[in-house]
């Protein structure tokens, strides 16, 4: 403390800064580290999709919390293997039961018409698929039989 004014010395006002500038990093590292961390409500999620016995490629797989949660993603690849995303850059699907809607359907580039579905109704739009992802790593592999009813956009018998 200065004895003249009682305020206190410009040599002390450095090391103030630097102690701010250090908890104010950490604070922002903590914060990062949090936001990293891996959710306990998402688990593993993997399988395989076939119609009719055969692999369904380019597939979009859809797990939706059927009580509470956030809706993941999967593609299925020319395998018809999938792994389910919950954000682009983190894998897994919400714990619980999940609708399940499987769909080859997509709008082409620039908005236009892309390939024509062929997975029935019965599987997506009307899904009677479910599963309950439970903790840990879950398979899921979906047996689709194209005769199980409707498929939108084709011609009613």
């Amino acid at each position: 403390m200065d004895a003249d004014c009682g305020c206190t010395s410009s040599a002390s006002r450095p090391q103030a800064w630097f102690r701010n500038l250090f908890v104010l990093c950490l604070a922002a590292l903590l914060v990062s580290l949090a936001s990293c961390s891996k959710r306990g409500d998402l688990a593993a999620v993997h399988g395989r999709v076939t119609l009719d016995g055969q692999p369904l490629a380019n597939a979009f797989v859809v797990f939706a919390p059927t009580e509470h949660g956030t809706t993941s993603y999967g593609r299925t690849d020319a395998g018809g293997n999938y792994e389910m995303m919950f954000t682009d850059t983190e894998k897994g699907a919400w714990i619980g039961n999940n609708s399940v809607r499987i769909s080859t359907g997509d709008l082409g580039t620039g908005g236009g018409p892309g390939p024509k579905e062929r997975v029935p109704m019965v599987y997506n739009e009307a899904t009677t698929l479910g599963a309950e992802v439970k903790p840990g790593r879950n398979t899921f592999d979906f047996d689709l039989k194209s005769d199980a009813g409707r498929i939108k956009g084709a011609p009613k018998e």
